[in-house]
């Protein structure tokens, strides 16, 4: 392994990144131009319907979320509402829905079958999608390439690796906790690289901690689950974001958004990581990397 001084780390690094965003942000600038064409020719549409208009099918609504994003970011586009979300071209102002007519909107997840097969689909789907697919490889030879998480430098080029691909907002809390004091709590966490690889589910409740202003509850999960799954080829961490603490409860009638959110601000991650395991095991789910592929269908059904 060829020796790294912390500079060449950061730069190789910084490189990676640069190479992978130079060709991402052409693409996003093309999706951008469509994204305002089919709202301009179509009017209001959901993320989805957006996908299905620009490739004919909604397979690639996950790929264009960063340029619509972006749209919405420089006020060309407005956000109105959630799950789903409806865009718009600023100043065409759609016709204001009624609570009723926004509950025919939201989806019948009854209709959703969770199977080895559906799963298996849907993680593909995932996979072969265009934002997703090459961020997960990326993080994958990042994290190859710098597997430990003793040294605060390389631990924070991580958390930002991390943050940025999954879109945690960690500088929305910056007044709370900066990326240098994170870098050093998750360093100095005793045997924190034999704990990640074992699948310890405490580690998620102490990097969620971190210092006592801030509960990191989401981030340390996705965090512990991409060390254990994308570098120790593992499946021992259940992701836990906004979309799961909001669809979970439509799925299983045995569990609530409130007792998901008791878990998470008690950090009760084992108890969470608990749950997913038990109801994998009565759906009867076998897949390899369940958990991980899990997380892909509700997520990608849901988003």
């Amino acid at each position: 392994m060829p020796f790294w001084t912390k500079r060449s780390l950061f730069f190789h690094l910084w490189l990676c990144a640069m190479h992978h965003k130079s060709g991402e942000r052409a693409a996003i600038m093309r999706q951008k131009e469509k994204i305002r064409l089919v709202l301009k020719d179509k009017g209001a549409m959901t993320q989805r319907q957006l996908a299905q208009a620009m490739y004919g099918d909604d397979r690639h609504a996950p790929s264009i979320y960063f340029a619509l994003m972006a749209l919405v970011d420089e006020r060309v586009v407005t956000k109105q509402g959630e799950r789903p979300a409806v865009y718009f071209l600023s100043g065409n102002v759609p016709a204001v829905k009624t609570p009723e007519q926004k509950q025919k909107r939201r989806r019948d997840v009854l209709k959703d079958v969770i199977s080895n097969e559906s799963i298996e689909k849907v993680s593909r789907l995932v996979e072969q999608s265009d934002a997703y697919g090459p961020e997960n490889r990326l993080l994958t030879r990042c994290l190859q390439k710098f597997p430990y998480n003793r040294d605060p430098d390389i631990v924070a080029m991580k958390i930002g690796l991390i943050d940025i691909t999954n879109s945690t907002h960690l500088s929305q809390h910056k007044s709370l906790i900066s990326m240098d004091q994170l870098s050093r709590i998750i360093a100095a966490i005793p045997n924190i690289d034999e704990r990640l690889e074992a699948g310890d589910p405490e580690l998620v409740n102490e990097i969620a901690r971190s210092n006592g202003k801030i509960n990191l509850f989401s981030f340390a999960s996705k965090y512990c689950c991409y060390h254990n799954r994308n570098l120790y080829e593992k499946d021992d961490y259940s992701i836990l974001d906004t979309v799961l603490k909001e669809s979970l409860p439509r799925y299983f009638s045995d569990i609530t958004k409130a007792q998901i959110q008791k878990w998470q601000n008690q950090f009760q991650y084992a108890s969470y990581n608990d749950y997913i395991t038990r109801k994998l095991d009565e759906l009867g789910i076998t897949t390899p990397y369940r958990k991980r592929k899990f997380d892909h269908f509700v997520w990608y059904k849901n988003r």
